[in-house]
């Protein structure tokens, strides 16, 4: 995927446009206090004549008078009130209505949901002077009939935005735990929904308020709105029109008005991005010259040097003043696999992004430049940049769920990069059909019609690794691309990947925190920490020297921050069950599972059977892992269980009670008592919410301690996952991937659950921060007598949690072994 951020790059006018918003916001808040206070203090009464019609200027009268003699000046202050709290209101009202509609129809989809689009559409094919005529006769003459039809007219656009924004949001993991966790319709859209599409709905609202306002003057122009002698800007261009030869002031004051307001407001709506990460941005790199050509500054070897290159680089945090990058050098030749591997928050996406001229969200470049492609990217304007990227670079992000466009399908979106990159239609399908079987997907066109919600992690992945080769680029960036795949895959991806591009001539920059992985593919290693590069070389150099250290030996840290006596008599409770012949690690109690799975089968739409006479159990305490390729129904066996995913049959038993099918037949009880630890821990959590709201939500929703007890209770779970009680504070996007992952865990711990179900929690992060994950999970479960349900492709997992280990093969369940046989559960 290109990166095409508009004014994201790092080089673009950021610094001018933000001096521009401010002064656009004043004048918008000015002009609306001036409308509202107005008639107050117009000099005379704007209602009556005060002189002969079409006096001059004077001292008297200022801008002179209109046609009935009444004060200009007088009139222009009086006549904006209500034209602003016209729009305002409809605004309001159509935004309340719109937010109601969309998201419904998002939530429930469905035939409700199908419904509530047909009546929009059914009102936007409605020609909105012909609507607003036809309300205002019916209501008469006036301002509540003209306000009537601009909602009937701003409701169906409103409707449809917000069902697409929430649409998106809802694809994140942190709906899906709420839901899971069987929060309410209601809760799920204000809490986790709502707050994620402020900013869209802001940059709207202002196009809106420019829409709503010139339908309600050219309502007043039309003589529908307010009528005389009443004052309104619209209705005086009207009253006036015939004398702009004798009094042009008369028209042009409430023109201009009217004019300056719009422009005030369009201009404060281009300042809110959509989808843009809170925080400053700043203008980085050396300033540029003019507005130059992609090619206008060739490299040193006309073009021929390196594909990318950084020298110097230093990226700091606008907010804390934090260097995320310290002093980084790092060539990627042409033809050439250079590996970038370090551990979570070492700064290697940092690092690439700004190999491609990018910097993100409150970071700044503070030292440092280099070329891409033989350009300098800071001598280029955002367009020019775009451009580059577009033709000769590809980038795949790490979070494939998120980066891919929901609303489009798989065919439509291989499309959509091929036609970016200049590639002939005619020649479009057949690159598409060869990308996607370079990576093991499907060419069929029943899986060209899918959307990516509708494939496993593992597809997306290969997905977002196909659509990049489909462009044959010359320089592909590759951000951790195997973190939802199983060993094999991982093995075959990156060997297909890399032989390609070394036929192509493509350079390859490939970020992991798996360097046994990337070691095998790449030429050269470069290993960074804390921002730096630590060390660099030939892959088995950089092994050797890296194969005595603890991280690379799979030495797992102690969690920080937890307390000596944590869970001293849980534990003991445990250690005494363990003297005593109690069951281990998944086996079956005496007194019964905890969880028990029956004949259970999963189709989804689409792909048909995932899953066939699946059945498990748990004893309290114990583990089970499920092992299984990407795509073989991991994820669905979880989803199924926690009620995400109706099963064609079977049952799943909580302590002997049955379970309904779905989340919604659950009572609170039962939820509680089996949490949900989603893959993705850069997804898991809502960003718009601190971590002290996010661990502590389920405590107040199933009541467990009281309103001043929760501050309090939630600072004792951030300490039990070996985080610091002031992480509390924090947002999301302040953690690395490893706390981010132990907040999720403190999440599911606060509900105080008997069944944690993990779903490949060790994906996305480093060896040794998954080892410190996976020895918190195994303290908790002795501790705490939980029982664990994890789904991964890692067998260091089931090696370092013990237990039960079983593989999904063909839609089943069999025992996994060790000398390549199976048998069925």
């Amino acid at each position: 995927m290109t990166l095409t951020t508009p004014g994201g790059d790092g080089t673009g006018p950021a610094a001018p446009r933000a001096r521009r918003r401010p002064v656009a916001a004043i004048v918008f808040a000015a002009l609306v206090v001036l409308a509202v206070v107005g008639p107050w203090i117009a000099p005379g009464d704007p209602r009556t004549g005060a002189g002969m019609p079409y006096a001059p200027v004077s001292w008297e009268h200022p801008l002179g008078t209109d046609y009935l003699g009444a004060d200009v000046l007088a009139r222009v202050l009086a006549g904006g009130r209500a034209l602003v709290l016209v729009s305002l209101s409809v605004l309001v009202a159509a935004y309340a209505l719109g937010l109601a509609a969309g998201m419904f129809a998002a939530f429930r989809g469905g035939r409700a949901g199908t419904v509530v689009m047909r009546l929009a559409d059914v009102m936007m094919g409605l020609p909105p002077l012909v609507l607003i005529a036809v309300v205002v006769t019916g209501t008469g003459p006036g301002l509540v009939g003209v306000a009537v039809a601009v909602v009937a007219v701003m409701l169906p656009d409103v409707t449809r935005i917000v069902r697409a924004a929430t649409q998106q949001v809802l694809a994140h993991d942190y709906v899906e735990v709420a839901v899971a966790r069987g929060e309410r319709t209601r809760s799920v859209l204000v809490r986790e929904v709502l707050p994620n599409l402020t900013v869209t709905l802001a940059a709207d609202a202002g196009v809106r308020f420019v829409g709503a306002a010139y339908a309600v003057a050219t309502a007043g122009f039309l003589g529908l709105g307010v009528q005389p002698p009443d004052p309104d800007w619209g209705l005086m261009i009207l009253e006036n029109r015939g004398g702009l030869a004798l009094q042009p002031l008369a028209v042009l004051a409430p023109s201009l008005m009217l004019l300056i307001l719009l422009l005030a407001a369009g201009r404060v709506a281009d300042g809110v991005r959509p989808g843009a990460a809170a925080g400053p941005r700043r203008r980085s790199g050396p300033p540029r010259a003019g507005r130059l050509p992609v090619a206008a500054t060739p490299g040193p070897d006309g073009g021929r040097g390196p594909a990318a290159e950084v020298s110097g680089l230093s990226l700091t945090a606008v907010a804390t003043g934090q260097d995320v990058v310290r002093g980084v050098d790092l060539t990627v030749p042409r033809g050439a696999v250079v590996a970038l591997v370090g551990p979570s928050g070492s700064g290697k996406t940092s690092t690439a992004l700004a190999l491609l001229g990018h910097v993100g969200p409150g970071i700044e470049r503070t030292a440092g430049g280099g070329t891409l492609l033989g350009t300098d990217p800071a001598a280029l304007t955002p367009r020019g940049l775009r451009a580059l990227r577009a033709r000769a670079a590809a980038y795949v992000a790490q979070d494939a769920r998120t980066s891919l466009p929901a609303n489009l399908r798989l065919r439509a979106l291989l499309d959509e990069q091929l036609r970016a990159a200049g590639v002939p239609r005619q020649e479009r399908a057949e690159r598409a059909r060869l990308a996607l079987s370079r990576v093991g997907l499907p060419t069929d066109a029943a899986f060209l019609a899918r959307r990516p919600h509708r494939l496993s992690g593992g597809q997306r992945q290969r997905l977002s690794v196909a659509a990049a080769l489909a462009r044959e680029p010359e320089l592909l960036v590759l951000d951790e691309p195997t973190s939802a795949l199983d060993a094999e895959n991982t093995r075959r991806l990156l060997a297909e990947v890399t032989g390609l591009c070394r036929g192509t001539g493509t350079a390859v920059l490939l970020i992991s925190h798996d360097l046994e992985s990337v070691a095998a593919v790449a030429d050269t290693v470069v290993t960074m920490g804390e921002g730096r590069v630590v060390r660099s070389g030939p892959p088995g150099e950089v092994l050797a020297v890296t194969a005595g250290e603890p991280a690379a030996a799979g030495a797992a840290p102690a969690p920080a921050g937890r307390p000596d006596v944590a869970t001293d008599v849980a534990t003991d409770a445990a250690t005494d069950a363990a003297t005593d012949g109690g069951p281990a690690p998944g086996e079956s109690s005496a007194a019964g599972p905890v969880l028990r799975v029956s004949g259970m089968s999963v189709s989804l739409p689409g792909t048909g059977r995932v899953l066939d006479d699946v059945s498990l159990e748990l004893a309290p305490g114990g583990r089970l892992c499920v092992m299984g390729p990407s795509g073989s129904g991991k994820t669905t066996l979880l989803r199924a269980v926690a009620g995400l995913a109706a099963p064609d049959s079977g049952t799943v038993r909580l302590t002997g009670d049955r379970l309904a099918a779905r989340v919604a037949g659950r009572t609170p009880a039962q939820l509680r008592r089996m949490q949900l630890v989603p893959q993705n821990p850069y997804d898991s959590l809502n960003p718009r919410q601190s971590v002290g709201r996010i661990v502590g939500r389920p405590l107040h929703q199933f009541g467990l301690v009281r309103r001043e007890q929760a501050e309090a209770e939630v600072r004792d779970l951030l300490v039990r996952v070996g985080l610091s009680p002031d992480r509390a504070a924090s947002r999301p996007s302040e953690l690395s991937g490893g706390e981010r992952q132990r907040v999720a865990i403190a999440r599911a711990l606060a509900a105080r659950p008997d069944v944690l179900l993990c779903d490949e929690i060790t994906s996305a992060l480093d060896r040794s921060t998954s080892l410190t994950v996976l020895a918190l999970l195994d303290e908790l479960s002795r501790g705490l007598g939980l029982a664990l349900l994890v789904v991964t492709h890692d067998p260091a997992v089931p090696d370092r949690l013990g237990g039960r280990v079983v593989e999904v093969t063909g839609g089943r369940l069999r025992p996994r072994v060790t000398d390549g046989s199976s048998a069925h559960a």
